[in-house]
């Protein structure tokens, strides 16, 4: 199921902007508390803040590179298709 870019940006914003304000709150609880545990489960929270922004910009990146291909294959068919016509 393919999902818009849009629709995609928001999902991956809505995710990163969850988690950011959990790890941040149980980081928060856990130092103002003086419980390790919760301290450490804040810290996991951001740094999946971190994988999910890097994975989104890398499939981004990948993305861009399909359709290009797509592009440079579709020229080169277009290419192919004149020189048969000849």
């Amino acid at each position: 199921m393919a999902v818009s870019p849009s629709a995609g940006r928001v999902l991956v914003l809505v995710a990163t902007a969850l988690l950011l304000l959990d790890g941040v709150a149980l980081l928060g609880l856990g130092l103002w508390g003086g419980r390790p545990g919760l301290a450490l489960a804040g810290g996991a929270l951001l740094g999946s803040t971190a994988v999910v922004l890097w994975s989104w910009r890398r499939q981004r990146r990948r993305l861009d590179e399909i359709a290009e291909a797509r592009r440079e294959l579709r020229a080169d068919t277009e290419a192919l298709r004149r020189l048969t016509r000849r």
